[in-house]
């Protein structure tokens, strides 16, 4: 008998209207169903809700684009955001219109399917720690435009990355950091003309930052720092350039531009928790990888830890040397291509961006193995694709952090050890 794909809804290209009983919630926060055979991800639904939606086939899935909410879920709530819906449709947030408990669930079963499909490692849905769900930003990035006389900041909506609407305000970020907005967009005149610019606004210590980018020219940037006294400290990345501070009204040194934890409260018990895993080992050596600033680094070094802190980030290394006493150091450098000098240790550390750890570490890792890893990831494909890759070493724990409420972003604490451990 020979295999048949399964019946399809329309042709490639086309869009059929149909009805939808979502299941579940894809990683990326679309939500799930099953028609004919086929998987369809459709933005902005909840399990259980029975839809209409306009189904587009692309290769061997549908996407859907939600016309009417027929049923609505059991975990289906308002969303409290004026942009979050039409017209703006704001793609900052995926989860509004599920309760808080819902979201954690459904992180929770993502990171184990992560783990299941990508891993081969199957374990259950782990437990996850989360605080208040609004307010909790620290910093805010916006698209700013230009049209004629006008200027206006904002996110860009779902399902038209083109599309920037004029944010008045947003739920999850903190008051501080959109009062300092509004006085930015107050002195936008003064900003570079160009019709297309990218700020964020960081919460630093006790004042906010504002990191520019984009345009060549600054003429009225002297303009600009006189009508924006209550900002700290301003960095200009110019077109083509590398990021330079352009004015620094900070009180005391803090750490620059790119370290500001987006949720205070929850990246603490976060924090805490990795520096009770690697001490759990007993360590005397830990290699603490894409250290940052080295929040982490000074925390194991104060339990009498030797720590080597590798970052790339040049300032944020710099930053964590000045705390880091010998035999601890903090090292300037890719961690792929440093990490093996440093091994063996006792406990390494793995925080790695979004994209992962390059595959130069998974190897230097199973050749010369430390007594333990802690994978701190803000990603669950990536982080299953890098314990795939670690052959011999068993998942000892997985701890889920909901940094981001009203998104589908979740951050994960993995411990691995030697299978002969």
């Amino acid at each position: 008998m020979t295999r048949q794909d399964p019946p399809r809804p329309a042709r490639e290209g086309r869009t059929t209207r149909t009805t939808l009983e979502i299941a579940s919630l894809a990683a990326g926060g679309d939500g799930v169903a099953r028609q004919d055979g086929l998987v369809v991800f459709t933005p902005r639904t909840a399990p259980g809700d029975l839809v209409e939606a306009d189904v587009r086939l692309e290769g061997r899935v549908g996407r859907g684009t939600l016309q009417r909410l027929v049923r609505g879920g059991p975990d289906r709530v308002e969303p409290t955001c004026e942009h979050y819906v039409a017209p703006d449709r704001c793609g900052g947030c995926q989860w509004q219109h599920l309760s808080l408990d819902a979201q954690r669930e459904a992180k929770r079963r993502n990171v184990a399917d992560a783990f299941a499909r990508i891993a081969r490692r199957p374990i259950a849905p782990p437990p996850i720690h989360g605080g208040d769900g609004w307010r909790y930003r620290r910093t805010l990035t916006l698209a700013i435009r230009r049209a004629g006389a006008r200027t206006w900041a904002g996110l860009r909506a779902f399902d038209d990355p083109e599309s920037v609407f004029d944010l008045q305000d947003c739920r999850i970020t903190d008051e501080r950091v959109l009062a300092a907005w509004r006085g930015i967009l107050t002195a936008a005149h003064a900003l570079p003309d160009e019709p297309r610019l990218r700020g964020t606004v960081r919460w630093l210590d006790d004042r906010a930052s504002f990191v520019l980018e984009g345009g060549t020219e600054w003429p009225t940037l002297s303009e600009f720092l006189a009508a924006v006294p209550a900002l700290g400290a301003i960095w200009w990345q110019a077109e083509g350039k590398r990021r330079r501070l352009v004015a620094d009204r900070r009180p005391a040194e803090v750490p620059g531009a790119s370290f500001a934890q987006v949720n205070a409260e929850v990246a603490a018990r976060m924090q805490a928790d990795v520096v009770a895993a690697v001490m759990a080992f007993a360590p005397a050596t830990v290699v603490d990888c894409y250290s940052g600033s080295g929040e982490t680094a000074l925390a194991l070094q104060s339990l009498g830890v030797q720590v080597s802190a590798v970052e790339l980030d040049e300032e944020a290394s710099a930053w964590a040397a000045r705390g880091l006493r010998a035999p601890s150091r903090a090292i300037a450098a890719r961690v792929e291509e440093f990490l093996p000098r440093l091994l063996p240790a006792d406990v390494v550390v793995l925080n790695p961006p979004r994209a992962g750890v390059d595959a130069r570490v998974t190897t230097a890792l199973r050749e010369r193995a430390p007594r333990a890893i802690v994978y701190v990831s803000c990603d669950p494909a990536t982080l299953a694709r890098d314990v795939a890759r670690l052959e011999g070493w068993r998942v000892a724990s997985v701890t889920c952090y909901d940094m981001f409420p009203q998104t589908a972003h979740v951050e994960t604490v993995c411990t691995l050890v030697p299978e002969a451990a």
